[in-house]
């Protein structure tokens, strides 16, 4: 198993890395939207949906929703963000969803009976966590595109950078220390040293940019950042496992051999994308 994950890793991030770098805004709304829709195929198996027929009907209203969306947004970030309700509003959506999952985490199992029995709620859900994610994953490519079509790019390796950081400092700290449970309840696998190492590799990730950048002005925003953005990623993966819980499954599906299904691999992306596009509005001058 764990030959097979590292061999879909060595596969799937090269071919990620070179869509997010040299795909053109177009193309990379195509790729990107194909990975959501088939997380949007994945959450639909968590809202108790009857059939593949009323699963399909799921993914087809979500395609809808962003090619809607997709029509709407501007197809560059270079205005104040302010300006675009749309867009202000889905990250803000996604942020406050967030918010409102860590709580159903901390709070689990008793939180379920508040959705457990709800398709619809839960098909809600799904959407708040898809839509919000992929809205500022395609905005962050398109920061300063105008200027550079690499800007944005970089960003968003900085951000996956910062959520593969803080995935393998969990493993290599929690695999062999891992003692203190962290949430038994939703995920027995996850530990308080797992949390702690993968902080602690983020921590020195910023740091040796930092230096490389001759310790900026912005570095202690950027320690800040990248510990919220840490226990976000968590909780994105937390929240996964909890309605992966409730729903009777061990992996959200099996379209990547080794690591599960998509949604497994983007769940830490779909929690931090909201609140690091945010960031990058107001670094950016354009909030």
């Amino acid at each position: 198993m764990f030959k097979q994950r590292v061999i879909t890793a060595l596969i799937l991030a090269p071919l990620a890395l070179m869509a997010v770098f040299y795909l053109p805004l177009a193309g990379f709304a195509v790729f990107i939207s194909a990975a959501f829709l088939l997380g949007a195929w994945e959450w639909s198996g968590f809202c108790g949906l009857p059939d593949k027929a009323s699963r399909g009907g799921y993914v087809g209203l979500t395609a809808i929703v962003l090619a809607l969306l997709y029509w709407q947004l501007p197809q560059q970030a270079s205005w104040p963000l302010e300006n675009n309700i749309l867009l202000s509003s889905l990250l803000m959506a996604g942020v406050g969803w967030w918010l409102l999952a860590i709580v159903l985490v901390l709070t689990y199992p008793r939180s379920q009976r508040l959705w457990v029995n709800s398709d619809w709620g839960k098909a809600l859900m799904g959407w708040l966590t898809l839509i919000p994610a992929w809205a500022a994953v395609l905005f962050i490519r398109s920061t300063d595109y105008a200027a550079s079509s690499f800007t944005g790019a970089w960003l968003i390796f900085a951000l996956l950078a910062l959520v593969w950081a803080a995935d393998i400092g969990g493993y290599i700290v929690g695999k062999p220390f891992g003692k203190h449970k962290l949430l038994p309840k939703v995920s027995p696998g996850k530990t308080v040293e797992g949390m702690l190492g993968g902080l602690a590799l983020v921590a020195l990730v910023v740091t040796v940019v930092a230096m490389l950048q001759d310790w900026p002005a912005q570095t202690p925003v950027w320690y800040i950042a990248a510990l919220l953005l840490t226990v976000l990623s968590v909780f994105g993966d937390l929240t996964e496992s909890m309605f992966k819980r409730a729903a009777g499954k061990k992996d959200s599906g099996a379209f990547l051999p080794g690591h599960g299904g998509i949604l497994d691999r983007i769940d830490s992306l779909t929690a931090t994308a909201p609140l690091f596009a945010i960031i990058v509005a107001l670094y950016s001058g354009f909030y």
